[in-house]
């Protein structure tokens, strides 16, 4: 069984996926937040930095790229090969606004002729596998059935489907049976994400997809960091195990942070980011979650993070 880690930007970058690897453990693959160029076609230096074998150290990482033309794509594909990569994954699943709007992510699931043109001509000219990341459609979840049609004519390393519209976003729940439909309809090996939340509910939807053997779990993970871990050995992490792995955790991106950000401000906004999710870990999360962010200095954060630490699991 395969648990890959799904890109969240601003949380899931190479310092967090380094801290995971060598740490928790637990999961098999991971993805980069996307790589998307500029209105002046450029790439941020923060995106390349991200996916530099360098910075990922014994990560297995598949970089992931936002475009909706040929010339990006191909752009994409060198650019990720040159520095060694077997993989390259095709966001069509973003469900932000500002994203749709360019007709991009989701909001490209409505347009099956144009992701048709685009695997034609990239499938013609490149050899690296690709795998793609989608929904049901952005506006409707019939959306997907052409989709899938299309995406059958090519011989994609993995269809990654989070089975929401994008107008959705992540309210109500995955629709399970919509899943179930297009396994049966895809002729590429299908991995499911959404709504991957805790052992128990990992469990109840595995048993329903009898024959899938590759899940993705994304805020899921920056809720319980140690869920991969636990999915594998299949029992709860020991509240003794939490402290100490957590700890090192902690003190792996606090230290990144620490050197590659000036100030304490930012370095107090950069954890403090972090800890909207990482509070759901403890008892009395919400009360963790207000201490946290009062924390003024540098020091009052630590002291604050090592009470909890030992006291909270």
């Amino acid at each position: 069984m395969q648990i890959s880690l799904a890109p969240l930007q601003g949380y899931t970058e190479y310092p967090f996926r380094n801290a995971m690897n060598s740490i928790i453990g637990g999961v098999d693959k991971y993805y980069s937040p996307f790589l998307r160029f500029e209105n002046d076609s450029s790439i941020k230096n923060k995106y390349i930095k991200d996916i530099l074998p360098e910075n990922n150290n014994s990560v297995n990482l598949v970089p992931q790229i936002l475009t909706n033309n040929t010339q990006e794509f191909l752009q994409f594909i060198n650019i990720v090969k040159d520095f060694g990569y077997k993989e390259v994954n095709w966001n069509l699943g973003c469900p932000f606004t500002p994203v749709v709007k360019r007709k991009l992510g989701s909001g490209l699931l409505a347009y099956p002729e144009t992701i048709d043109k685009i695997l034609s001509e990239v499938f013609n000219k490149v050899d690296i596998n690709i795998s793609v990341k989608l929904r049901s459609g952005y506006l409707a979840d019939t959306e997907i059935f052409d989709v899938i049609n299309i995406l059958n004519k090519y011989n994609l390393s993995e269809i990654i489907y989070h089975p929401r519209i994008g107008k959705q976003q992540y309210k109500g729940f995955a629709d399970i049976e919509m899943f179930k439909k297009i396994v049966k309809l895809s002729e590429n090996k299908i991995s499911y994400n959404g709504d991957i939340t805790s052992i128990d509910n990992f469990n109840n939807i595995k048993n329903q997809l009898i024959g899938v053997d590759s899940f993705m779990i994304g805020r899921g993970f920056l809720q319980n960091i140690f869920l991969a871990k636990e999915i594998k050995i299949k029992k709860t992490v020991s509240k003794e195990e939490k402290t100490v792995l957590f700890d090192k955790f902690h003190n792996h991106l606090f230290n990144h942070y620490s050197k590659s950000l000036s100030g304490d401000t930012h370095i107090l906004n950069k954890m403090i980011h972090y800890w909207e999710y990482f509070s759901s870990m403890f008892t009395e999360s919400k009360k963790i979650y207000k201490i946290i962010k009062k924390s003024k200095t540098v020091d009052k954060y630590l002291k604050n993070v090592s009470v909890i630490i030992n006291e909270k699991f």
